[in-house]
């Protein structure tokens, strides 16, 4: 941070941040306290379960701020989104029972998929990544036609989101099926 000039915005997205499990993750707070030009996004889209709602905050410097509230879309967030905000942050440890659930349920995921054979990256959001390059769609097809559905990045891989044991479940049948049948 120390090299990058201080007019130069550095964005850091915490989108995932209730997720992570990983020591290492940086305090980007503490980054923002430090660099002026340093500007921290939050989102109650994941782990608080609001994405249709499109509400998140961005934590800033007041020159920062100012030139982000010029550029912000007029009444872009509605008093729903607000209102649901509000009250997400009054259930917060009902929210990280429900964060560690799921935590725990990602890291199964990971461990059955890493047996499976997959060479899987380690995980901190609210999914696990199969790198599976030009067989993304193909295999994002064949969850399809098994009422599971993972967003396909072609020719990269295939995001898999946590959900239920049961969907969860059927994409580990899914995946090692897919993968012994390639060898």
């Amino acid at each position: 941070m120390a090299k990058v000039p201080r007019d130069v915005v550095v964005v850091v997205d915490e989108a995932y941040l209730e997720f992570t499990t990983d020591e290492a993750v940086p305090d980007a707070l503490s980054f923002y306290r430090e660099h002026p030009n340093v500007v921290v996004l939050r989102t109650f889209s994941k782990a608080y379960g609001l994405a249709g709602l499109r509400v998140g905050y961005a934590v800033a410097q007041e020159e920062v701020a100012t030139a982000l509230r010029k550029a912000a879309t007029p009444f872009g967030v509605t008093d729903l989104a607000q209102q649901a905000a509000i009250a997400s942050l009054a259930a917060r440890d009902e929210l990280m029972v429900r964060v560690e659930q799921l935590v725990a349920e990602r890291e199964r995921v990971h461990a059955a998929l890493v047996e499976q054979g997959w060479d899987v990256p380690a995980a901190q959001g609210n999914f696990v990544w199969l790198p599976l390059g030009e067989d993304a769609v193909p295999f994002a097809q064949a969850c399809q036609a098994r009422a599971l559905t993972v967003r396909p990045f072609a020719g990269e891989g295939v995001r898999c989101s946590i959900g239920e044991t049961e969907a969860n479940d059927r994409l580990l049948g899914i995946a090692g099926e897919w993968l012994h049948s390639r060898e």
